[in-house]
């Protein structure tokens, strides 16, 4: 049974690659539900705010927004430090619900995982990265979807290409303005007779 103990120096010891063994388990769904309104309260005060559209100017064309007399270091220094002490509250919550923490829990198929979360919500889409967050985390769970549990990295990935090639045609993104053009003009009229 590895036990944690102090080490040369005073520091401790934690098993090195054995990981963080005997955590206590005190993560509950109110927790984590918290911690979400927290940080949609910060994230969409922060959109709001004048920092938060110097940060969106960034995002979308630094070189334009240097122009106008935004501070490029300091911006992108607040956009870091906001999203490493939001992502390490998001860590604290997980680790505190697993009973050992070991480096294979994140592994490449993890940051995958976050990365289409983020897209399939959209860029710059709050909402639609929880809802993704939410469909992706309980699909998988499903009855009908528990036999193919070894594929679905391989549907992320093809779900992840075809978002992609979506959002960066411009034949395929006239057809969806078109077909919602076309439906808002089918309700206008429905509505004024």
């Amino acid at each position: 049974q590895p036990t944690m103990r102090l080490g040369e120096g005073g520091r401790m010891n934690l098993n090195g690659p054995m990981g963080i063994p005997n955590i206590s388990k005190i993560s509950t769904f109110l927790a984590g539900l918290i911690l979400i309104m927290v940080t949609l309260a910060v994230i969409f005060n922060l959109v709001n705010s004048r920092s938060g559209r110097a940060i969106m100017a960034l995002r979308d064309n630094r070189i334009a927004a240097e122009s106008v007399g935004i501070n490029v270091i300091k911006y992108k220094m607040m956009a870091f430090v906001i999203s490493a002490a939001l992502a390490g509250a998001a860590g604290a919550l997980f680790s505190l619900g697993q009973n050992t923490i070991v480096a294979s829990k994140f592994d490449f198929n993890m940051s995958i995982l976050i990365l289409v979360y983020v897209v399939l919500g959209g860029q710059g889409k709050m909402w639609g990265s929880i809802l993704a967050a939410s469909f992706l985390t309980i699909l998988p769970e499903t009855a009908a979807m528990r036999g193919l549990r070894d594929y679905r990295m391989l549907a992320y990935a093809i779900v992840l290409i075809l978002v992609m090639l979506a959002t960066n045609s411009p034949a395929i993104q006239g057809f969806f303005a078109k077909l919602f053009r076309g439906k808002k003009e089918e309700n206008e009229k429905g509505g004024g007779q």
